[in-house]
């Protein structure tokens, strides 16, 4: 019977990768690509499955506490933006962190559904078109060559993380510095304790329920199939 990874695997294996493919990367010298959208992308996994993590904790009280641990690390992404950016599915399966009352305006809302949406589907941060005409995007970067994780925070936080530019045309980018985004994460993980063990994650499956019309066929069908077309 298959089953689930354990929730410290999971977190080891995408902490893990982020970090060993950062450093592997840093070592390389020249003319490479550096990773800017894979590492945007990873962090944001990381965000959304200790989200989904904390979900499990009905008060509420464990998504406060890594929300206060990533506020300590940079106020920032709990900026409130003019209108709502990103809202949860319905049911919702989690919540982002948040320092106010309005979660959906938050800063790290767009940075969710920019980013995270935007790699997960067409590998590039979604663009968006604001009321008056003008664009707003984030601007991510990768692992320059010597930059190793280790170093990333050695001499202080970058100024560059979170930092806006205003274009000549009017449009507006943020910059995300992509190994900042990710030890604040990691380490909100690690200093809110989220993997104590009280925690337990609701894992995806399929079908999504008991009326889905999807992989509605026994394991005799689908081994008849892939015999047929050539897989055993």
């Amino acid at each position: 019977m298959a089953t689930d990874l354990p929730v410290v695997t999971l977190f080891d294996f995408i902490i893990g990768d982020f970090e060993d493919t950062w450093d592997a990367l840093a070592a390389r010298p020249g003319n490479l690509h550096r990773g800017n959208f894979l590492f945007a992308r990873q962090a944001m996994t990381l965000l959304e499955v200790a989200c989904r993590l904390c979900y499990s904790d009905g008060t509420g009280q464990t998504l406060k506490r890594f929300a206060a641990e990533l506020a300590r690390r940079d106020k920032r992404y709990f900026t409130i933006l003019p209108s709502s950016c990103w809202t949860p599915s319905s049911p919702p399966e989690f919540w982002l962190p948040s320092q106010s009352s309005n979660p959906e305006s938050e800063l790290i809302a767009a940075l969710f559904d920019l980013i995270r949406n935007g790699q997960a589907h067409q590998y590039q941060q979604i663009r968006v078109r604001l009321a008056d005409g003008k664009d707003f995007q984030f601007a991510l970067t990768g692992a320059e060559h010597g930059l190793f994780l280790a170093q990333t925070l050695a001499a202080g936080r970058p100024t560059d993380h979170l930092r806006a530019h205003k274009m000549t045309n009017g449009d507006l980018w943020v910059t995300v510095l992509t190994d900042v985004l990710f030890l604040d994460i990691r380490e909100a993980v690690r200093s809110a304790n989220l993997l104590n063990g009280s925690l337990t994650l609701s894992f995806l499956s399929r079908p999504r329920s008991s009326g889905s019309p999807h992989y509605q066929f026994s394991t005799t069908n689908l081994e008849a199939s892939l015999r047929s077309g050539g897989h055993f």
